[in-house]
């Protein structure tokens, strides 16, 4: 099942996202939720922040016990192709996610992964780019599941 997990660089503390339509788990610890062996851990092992794991909307009722993972937030059929795209209905609550994690990091960087046992073998590392490239990339087909990318608030780039 895929992954989608986010660093905020440099972010002390989480931030409650529980009002959006899929689940967030803010962590203070960068360990993936991806097993087995997750593709970003060496990165992630690399960086200060705090985590947000993006989650399926069931994961929010009460009492789930089930594993943590995102594929009801991606159109289906671009799974297990290379790309990923987030379901309409849940691209404005990843916007405000996305938005409000860069205010909150010191240093105005994100990093974005998603990490697909069955996509691609290649890791796709997508490098430096604003918030609105990010979704530029999105809405072209051109992000790349089993990808990393660093966001960057508009004024740094």
């Amino acid at each position: 099942m895929p992954s989608i997990e986010i660093v905020c660089l440099e972010q002390e503390d989480p931030i409650d996202f529980s009002h959006l339509p899929f689940a967030v788990r803010g962590d203070r610890e960068l360990r993936s939720h991806r097993i087995p062996s997750p593709l970003f851990q060496a990165d992630f092992d690399r960086m200060h922040g705090c985590m947000y794991h993006l989650g399926n909307p069931e994961i929010k009722r009460p009492g789930y016990r089930g594993a943590f993972y995102a594929v009801r937030l991606l159109v289906k059929e671009d799974l297990p192709r290379s790309f990923l795209q987030f379901r309409p209905e849940f691209r404005m609550g990843v916007y405000e996610l996305l938005a409000r994690l860069l205010q909150a990091s010191p240093i105005k960087t994100l990093f974005f992964t998603s990490d697909y046992r069955w996509g691609p073998d290649d890791v796709t590392l997508g490098g430096e780019m604003t918030l609105a490239r990010f979704w530029q990339f999105h809405e072209t087909q051109s992000l790349r599941v089993n990808g990393c990318y660093t966001i960057l608030e508009d004024s740094i780039r």
